[in-house]
């Protein structure tokens, strides 16, 4: 018995996509709220008498929060895009996923050449593990025959 049904709907791999994007965006919530609590030792993180300083965080870490801002608030687009089927969606996708492995490796680069923290393995495996996933997404975005089919909606 053979299915001869085309390829079409939010199913298969996209619910993957799905639970991906709304667990990702879950997780830079936390992210930015968890920051609040940073910002209450602000000003011993920043000052050079204290004990507690860290060079140059005072310019690293907001730039990190306004980036993690921004894919808080392009992930919500997605997901609009997404549930609508819009045939911006796919591309829009893809640029995120470069737009993330950008930023974690430029935000590792950076961490490490200007502040005093080290280079330790869970940051690699995060990098590789970003990376990887980025990469598999794009690939599936590029050549899925139902992202082909799905987002259609929108274009004129």
């Amino acid at each position: 018995m053979t299915d001869n049904s085309p390829l079409k709907g939010l199913g298969g791999w996209l619910i993957i996509v799905a639970i991906r994007l709304i667990f990702g965006l879950i997780s830079s919530l936390l992210l930015v709220f968890s920051s609040a609590i940073v910002f209450m030792g602000w000003s011993q993180l920043t000052n050079p008498d204290s004990n507690f300083y860290i060079e140059n965080l005072n310019w690293i870490y907001p730039i990190e929060i306004g980036i993690n801002l921004i894919i808080i608030f392009f992930s919500i687009y997605l997901l609009y895009l997404f549930f609508t089927k819009n045939y911006k969606f796919p591309s829009s996708m893809i640029c995120l996923e470069f737009f993330v492995i950008i930023f974690n490796l430029l935000d590792r680069f950076i961490t490490y050449q200007f502040t005093t923290f080290k280079l330790e393995i869970r940051d690699i495996v995060i990098i590789t593990n970003s990376t990887l996933w980025g990469i598999i997404w794009i690939l599936y975005m590029l050549n899925s025959v139902r992202v082909k089919n799905t987002f259609v909606n929108g274009h004129r």
